[in-house]
């Protein structure tokens, strides 16, 4: 009697390990699942818009002359001389920026960022006043890769 009830109790323990081991197959499908059409919509709706946005700012700033780039170096004299902030500000746009496709424009002490694409992937033209005054200018494609521009090496 013993031994039946033990051999009933093995069966039962080896029903709920694979009803278990099932359970846990189910769980990782259905997540990877979920994963892939999250993935795939997100990269229809939001990522193909935002990748050609940062496309034409990577275009725009590539192609910056020495005269516009000495105009945003005004306008973020402009800027800094308005308002010495000691902390990070946002300023709305002016109208011949946003033709440009430029997003935000973010202020810190000593340097203004132009943003066409913010966030982790953050695509900007970031002029950066040093000590003795004078200015550098940086095209930030992504947040691990930018390039100075100005002054010209």
């Amino acid at each position: 009697m013993a031994q039946l009830f033990s051999l009933a109790m093995n069966n039962n323990l080896n029903t709920k390990s694979r009803l278990n081991k099932r359970w846990i197959a189910y769980a990782f499908l259905s997540g990877l699942i979920v994963l892939i059409v999250v993935v795939y919509l997100g990269r229809y709706f939001d990522i193909g818009a935002s990748q050609k946005q940062m496309n034409d700012a990577k275009k725009i700033m590539d192609s910056l002359t020495d005269k516009d780039i000495q105009a945003l170096i005004q306008r973020t004299q402009t800027i800094l001389r308005e308002d010495a902030s000691v902390e990070f500000t946002n300023r709305d746009v002016p109208p011949d920026l946003k033709h440009l496709g430029i997003a935000g424009i973010e202020e810190q002490k000593d340097e203004v960022d132009y943003v066409w694409f913010g966030g982790m992937d953050n695509t900007a033209l970031d002029v950066v006043r040093m000590s003795n005054g004078t200015f550098q200018v940086f095209a930030v494609y992504t947040p691990y890769s930018k390039r100075m521009i100005w002054p010209k090496r």
